[in-house]
């Protein structure tokens, strides 16, 4: 039985009315135009596509970059760097596709080989983006002896003003990239002891032997960020709201952990403690944060991650909230635990780093990931911060019993999965028979649906309006489950190719025309606005 809940007054800091959402990793869409990849550019048809269907959010993953033979978003050499994969090979400034890009793109084994990615239902990412950057590397030689050289030409001046603003992170992260690129992409404790230990003098002789290649890093992150400044721009002549992704944690290898060595134990790891998915926890092989050592810093490197995310989109996913409070910590060969261990001590860590990146956010809204093992203090926090936390419709339940959306609070993000999670066709087809009934009792029986039958577009059709009536001010849904669709983004716990390449299974400019999934589009996109969810929201 629904009940009547109490209109909800907002207070800053959160959206003021609902909206319907999508969460599609940035490779996974789907253009005539890409390389195989979603690319940033593809987010302005996106943005269009979404607005078309009453959608007015779009949820992507990290787009850092990772190293050359990585896939996952959540393995980055940076906190900061956008991945080159993401470069959408059309003029831009600073980037020109004239005589030299021409001619690469049209070599008979690159032309084939771009056929090749763009005809796959699947994301190659690796080679594409070592693809990608041979074209930024010939785009990078024209730009350097036509425009660099001219201190005065307008985007001269646009790549040095960029250069100048995120100095803070920028320089060290050319150097670092350089530096890998130099020693074959081996980890930085494999290298030389004065590069490790960042000796200034050996750095600064490397740099100066190496300062093209350098200038070229910083050069690529222009071009993104020009690129990204367009689909910024797009988005909010639209409406339609972008929402990122901030990791947790960082790789140990990554240029984070290389320049600020002393907020970072490198000794130990942080992982999961035991739970319902996984008996043994999980050792992430991830550093430990050094936190007296981040308060004594002011945060400062918290707040720098938080202002340049804050910089890309309206609203920022902050990733394992949970371990704002408190980390697993995972020694060798000893047990693990807590850190810290005091209840009172977690509380107090997480309000004070929440505070700090609720300060750097400006108008940037957060949501937090508040999944798993997580205490109660966390989310009572989380409400006093007026920040919402996420409501999986399959993990929300009262004993036995599904908890109905419309009780979720304005102040959360609804949803029927995550990247990590079974699509809603694969997790009611490995349902039992007694927790079918147990959701179709949720959804009241609806006439045609019966718990022997696989799952199919009336029951997803239910679904869809059972999430659109909830509470909760968002309502997210990934792709595949407006589409019907069973491919997953990602495994957690395993390793292989078919994690982190999932792609849209036709082009933009087709779904629609398409019986099967414009079926599927149109009846979503009449629920939406049936729902009242397709308002635009500037708040």
């Amino acid at each position: 039985m629904k009940k009547e809940t109490t209109p909800f007054i907002p207070r800053p800091g959160f959206i003021s009315q609902k909206i319907a959402g999508i969460m599609v990793p940035l490779f996974s869409i789907r253009t005539k135009q890409n390389a195989g990849v979603g690319e940033i550019l593809d987010l302005i048809p996106f943005i269009d596509w979404v607005k078309n269907h009453g959608i007015r959010l779009i949820q992507i993953l990290p787009i850092y970059e990772t190293e050359p033979e990585e896939t996952s978003p959540y393995q980055a050499l940076s906190s900061f760097a956008i991945d080159p994969v993401y470069l959408s090979i059309v003029e831009t400034e600073g980037f020109k596709v004239d005589a030299q890009v021409a001619d690469y793109l049209e070599k008979p084994s690159v032309h084939t080989r771009l056929l090749k990615w763009r005809e796959k239902d699947t994301v190659d990412v690796k080679p594409i983006r070592a693809f990608k950057y041979a074209v930024l590397q010939a785009a990078f030689k024209q730009f350097k002896e036509e425009i660099w050289r001219n201190q005065n030409n307008r985007s001269a001046i646009s790549f040095q003003r960029f250069m100048d603003r995120h100095s803070a992170w920028l320089q060290d992260y050319a150097l670092f990239w350089q530096l890998k690129q130099h020693h074959h992409w081996s980890h930085w404790h494999a290298w030389p002891e004065a590069y490790q230990h960042r000796n200034k003098e050996a750095l600064s002789d490397f740099a100066q032997k190496h300062s093209d290649q350098i200038l070229f890093i910083q050069y690529v992150q222009w071009v993104l960020w020009s690129q990204w400044s367009q689909v910024r721009a797009h988005a909010l002549k639209t409406g339609v709201k972008l929402m990122g992704d901030l990791p947790f944690l960082v790789s140990r290898d990554s240029a984070d952990v290389w320049c600020n060595p002393s907020l970072f134990d490198q000794d130990i790891s942080i992982g999961a403690p035991p739970d319902d998915f996984n008996a043994d926890g999980q050792d992430w092989g991830l550093p430990v944060f050094l936190w007296e050592a981040m308060e004594q810093d002011h945060f400062n490197w918290w707040r720098r991650r938080i202002k340049e995310a804050s910089q890309y989109f309206d609203l920022l996913r902050l990733d394992h909230v949970v371990g704002f409070f408190r980390v697993w910590v995972m020694p060798k060969g000893e047990q693990p635990y807590f850190e810290p261990g005091d209840e009172g001590a977690q509380i107090a860590r997480g309000a004070c780093l929440l505070k700090v990146i609720l300060s750097e956010l400006g108008d940037c809204i957060p949501v937090a990931e508040d999944l798993g093992c997580v205490p109660d203090f966390v989310r009572k926090t989380l409400i006093r911060f007026h920040i919402a936390g996420h409501k999986v419709l399959r993990w929300e339940k009262e004993g036995d019993d599904y908890r109905h959306p419309v009780d979720y609070p304005f102040l959360s993000m609804a949803t029927t999965g995550t990247h990590d999670n079974a699509t809603l066709s694969e997790w009611w087809n490995r349902l039992s028979s007694e927790e079918r009934i147990c959701f179709l009792d949720l959804l009241n029986h609806p006439v045609g649906l019966s718990a022997g039958a696989p799952y199919n577009p009336s029951l997803q059709e239910a679904i869809i309006d059972l999430m659109l009536s909830s509470g909760a001010g968002i309502v997210i849904f990934p792709l595949q489950d407006i589409l019907c669709d069973d491919q997953r983004v990602n495994v957690p716990g395993t390793v292989g190719s078919e994690n982190w390449c999932y792609r849209m299974p036709l082009a933009l400019s087709e779904i629609d025309s398409d019986r099967l999934y414009g079926e599927r589009l149109s009846y979503f996109k009449s629920a939406v606005k049936r729902f009242s969810r397709d308002k635009r929201n500037d708040v």
